[in-house]
């Protein structure tokens, strides 16, 4: 008997529609086990799982893919669609999802196809993506040709039938048929033991006559292999064979429109009409790469073009290509070119098209002769550097080359012609972790300007200039921004102390070296903050001192108001045009040219982000906060007792009024007043609510999308946005509500753990 609670809950439930569905009750409910988006339902000591939006009721769910599902009820199984709907009855032995998708999947993906496989009593149909019957369970198998063509199997035999309406196209007469994976109309067909290819209105366009057939993709072109007679041939897309089966072998090679051959044992390279590239005289011919393939023979490496032209004779220990930044290429294809990432960040799109950038420049001959090193260009493969060195290292200095080149234990540096930038007399590094003592440079996007070392010393050299901005030293040197650095050394005699001077990329001192200065951060590109003895000052990029006070130091100034830290990402010194000075009993602030503003009303003002502040107005004991703009306009009048972040939620403030609870955005507009007894998160999208012991949702702008009425609220980590359905408890009763519902549709007498 349904006790009188939970009479009263699905009275309410209910209320207001005369035609809802009343909800359906079971002896307790839990999450899905995995099984998203059924929830876990008990009835009469069994275990089940129901759809909460239609109350589906199923034994189990055997597989999820895509948008459809694949579920079984007293032994029977049937498909529905993930939001609910019954694609088919309860009629089948087995119900597979076959489905084919480009690139990487992601939540809302287009499919190429999506089909529900039926199996019953041994025979399989088809049932596509809104429930329409392709065919009934008819056939021994099926084959998903394409979103368009279904293989089928009868009597043995293979025909295909067209996915739209089940139409047979072909009679099964092949012993077997499978997809083409060059062309989308064609189907490869087998009988009798041989191979052949038709297109998709059952037309033969190659017979089945072939011992075998194999895939031929080119650079620009596309053709199929086939076997006979234990040689190789080629056939085009019309069925026209382009060469006869009198090769031992046909391999297409890599960036090319060729295909290796071999003779006697040796490789060489034919087109697709059988004229001759490259003759077949090597061990092994590699991909080719921007018009060059590396050959090798009797363990040497030589160098061909496209024409099959020999740019390098084979005499070589090792040829690699590398690109401007000094990167191994073996077959040209870049991270940009491949499928695009879902939901990509700004960090990786920004080193996709770094990368894109990076190889539209040239690319370069890394050979090795007789042990030594040497670069030839990419064109002509002629010698930027011939083969008399140690090593030679690519660097690419944000968009300029340079060669370090190296002879024992010395090197110089070389511009991407080879000219000297500087003479081959600088040591190598002995020490592998001495780059601790260049920090942060790439913050420099200078071309022209970069670290020289000469073992444990250090410079910086500015290529266009041909001269060092710094020579090079016992130094440590930081950059603060593009332009600007810290440099660091030892005061003479005093191994432990050391002074700091700040240089720009001009070479111009703007701040001297000075034995008691430390660098702390760069507030914009006008001004630097620094530590001079224990006092902090403001230096603009002329080396002028814009602020110092005695009393702002390294001993901080601690404030006793609760003001939230602001996590946003762009929550930066003058962010909004001020910046703040911590001094106690002072509300100073700067703007970027040094001038200075104080806000003298309020007992404390907090930092400004989007020309908002938060500020504190104290009287006697009480503390109220408030929001003021950059001009001192109240935006907010100081009424809060209090002011607290939201975890996920960085745009949104909560705000206390009378031992109630509010939200406040970033703007200063309440969006939800206090009136509530909590507010805390419960998704990146929701907020929890809670007024007189019962909990509800609101959304980011203050809309409430559940009332206050519940005893307690649980996320669906497995549901929609790791959210939908919400298992709530009311009473003694747990039910499921859908993201949008104003009703449960599953509810329970009681919780399965």
């Amino acid at each position: 008997m349904i006790n009188k609670l939970l009479l009263l809950f699905l009275i309410l439930s209910t209320a207001g529609s005369a035609r809802a569905q009343p909800p359906i009750i079971f002896d307790a409910i839990g999450f899905g086990d995995y099984r998203t988006p059924f929830v876990k339902v008990q009835k009469e000591g069994k275990i089940y799982f129901c759809h909460p939006v239609t109350g589906l009721l199923v034994d189990d769910v055997k597989d999820h893919s895509g948008d459809l599902l694949s579920v079984v009820k007293d032994g029977a199984y049937a498909v529905i669609h993930k939001n609910g709907k019954l694609l088919s009855n309860f009629d089948y032995d087995e119900v597979t999802l076959p489905k084919h998708y480009d690139g990487q999947w992601y939540p809302g993906i287009h499919y190429n196809y999506q089909f529900a496989q039926t199996k019953k009593k041994g025979m399989y149909g088809l049932i596509d993506l809104e429930g329409k019957v392709i065919s009934k369970p008819r056939f021994q198998a099926l084959e998903i040709i394409n979103k368009d063509i279904i293989g089928f199997k009868e009597n043995n035999k293979w025909g295909w039938l067209r996915a739209a309406d089940g139409e047979i196209i072909q009679p099964p007469i092949y012993d077997e048929v499978g997809k083409n994976y060059l062309f989308e109309d064609m189907l490869q067909i087998h009988l009798n033991g041989k191979q052949g290819i038709a297109n998709i209105s059952g037309k033969v366009v190659v017979s089945p006559t072939y011992e075998d057939l194999s895939s031929i993709l080119l650079k620009t072109k596309k053709y199929t292999a086939f076997f006979q007679n234990k040689a190789y041939g080629l056939i085009d897309s019309q069925g026209t064979v382009v060469l006869p089966a009198v090769y031992k072998s046909l391999i297409p090679v890599r960036g090319s429109d060729f295909l290796k051959i071999e003779k006697q044992g040796l490789q060489g390279l034919i087109d697709a009409a059988g004229k001759e590239v490259t003759p077949p005289l090597y061990d092994r011919i590699n991909d080719f790469v921007r018009g060059h393939a590396i050959v090798e023979k009797a363990g040497r490496m030589g160098l061909i073009d496209e024409s099959g032209k020999l740019l390098l004779s084979p005499h070589y220990d090792e040829i690699q290509f590398k690109n401007s930044a000094g990167q191994t290429v073996f077959y040209g294809d870049r991270v940009s070119l491949m499928p695009a990432v879902a939901n990509a960040s700004k960090e990786y799109l920004e080193r996709i098209a770094a990368e894109a950038k990076l190889d539209a420049m040239p690319y370069y001959l890394h050979v090795k002769d007789k042990g030594k090193v040497g670069i030839f260009d990419w064109e002509n493969a002629k010698p930027i550097f011939p083969t008399n060195f140690t090593e030679i290292a690519i660097v690419n200095q944000h968009g300029e080359t340079y060669f370090y080149a190296v002879n024992g234990n010395l090197y110089g540096i070389y511009d991407k012609l080879g000219k000297e930038i500087l003479p081959p007399e600088y040591r190598l590094q002995s020490d592998i972790y001495i780059n601790r003592s260049y920090t942060y440079g790439d913050l420099n996007d200078s071309p022209f300007i970069f670290p020289v070392y000469d073992d444990k010393r250090l410079g910086i050299y500015n290529s266009l200039k041909k001269q060092f901005i710094v020579p090079v030293g016992d130094v440590e040197i930081t950059w603060l921004n593009a332009r600007i650095f810290e440099i660091r050394r030892k005061v003479d005699g005093k191994s432990y102390t050391k002074e700091s001077a700040v240089y720009n990329s001009d070479g111009q001192v703007l701040i001297p070296y000075t034995q008691d200065i430390y660098l702390l951060k760069m507030l914009s590109d006008k001004l630097l903050l620094a530590e001079q003895g224990s006092q902090y000052v403001i230096f603009n990029m002329k080396g002028e001192k814009v602020f110092e006070r005695p009393e702002w130091n390294r001993n901080g100034y601690y404030s006793s108001f609760n003001i939230p830290e602001n996590r946003k990402e762009d929550a930066k010194p003058f962010q909004s045009e001020l910046f703040k000075i911590n001094i106690k009993g002072e509300n100073l602030f700067i703007d970027e040219n040094g001038k200075q503003v104080r806000f003298n009303d309020f007992a404390y003002v907090g930092e400004f982000y989007d020309n908002l502040a938060w500020v504190v107005s104290k009287k006697g004991d009480e503390m109220l906060y408030g929001l003021i703009d950059t001009k001192g306009n109240v935006v907010v009048n100081p009424r809060f007792d209090r002011l607290e972040a939201i975890n996920d939620h960085p745009d949104l403030m909560l705000i206390k009024e009378k031992e109630k609870y509010g939200v406040l955005n970033r703007q200063g507009k309440i969006i939800l007043e206090p009136i509530y007894d909590m507010i805390d998160n419960f998704s990146p999208e929701l907020m929890e609510i809670t007024l007189k012991g019962k909990s509800g949702l609101a959304d980011n702008d203050g809309k409430i999308i559940l009332e206050p009425r519940y005893d307690n609220l649980r996320r669906n980590y497995e549901g929609e946005n790791r959210t939908w359905p919400i298992l709530a408890k009311k009473g003694n009763v747990f039910s499921f509500i859908n993201k949008g519902a104003d009703r449960p549709m599953v509810v329970g007498k009681s919780k399965i753990n």
